[in-house]
């Protein structure tokens, strides 16, 4: 039993680096830049109805929000090894309102952070 638990240990050691599982939050029609660290072959997407991937260079991914929801996206090497493993989860809308009275409306749009957007001149609340 000791042989096969250090057999698998150096198995997992030589393997070399692999991706982890991140998330990655995007807007139904807005898109996101995955950035690769070797050549891609490979790209599966779990539910094309909710994104979409663009391949654009060897390295480079962009993920479309097609509709609200979550999917996974993996992207592999030549080899088969995997490149990312990113949970996808596409939002209705990149924005949120805030409301502090009747007179003080922030609205921000969010991706990774929110951001305050300016409003435009003699904006009305609603």
């Amino acid at each position: 039993m000791r042989r096969l638990s250090l057999a698998l240990a150096a198995v997992f050691a030589l393997s070399g680096p692999t991706a982890r599982a991140e998330s990655l939050s995007v807007a139904a029609g807005d898109i996101a830049r995955i950035t690769l660290s070797g050549p891609v072959r490979d790209v599966v997407v779990g539910d094309p109805l909710i994104a979409d991937v663009s391949v654009i260079n060897e390295r480079t991914l962009l993920i479309m929000g097609k509709r609200p929801g979550a999917t996974t996206v993996l992207a592999f090497d030549t080899a088969g090894r995997p490149l990312a493993d990113r949970q996808v989860t596409v939002s209705e809308s990149g924005g949120v309102t805030v409301y502090r009275g009747a007179a003080n409306v922030g609205t921000y749009a969010c991706g990774a952070q929110c951001t305050r957007v300016t409003p435009t001149a003699g904006a009305s609340v609603p």
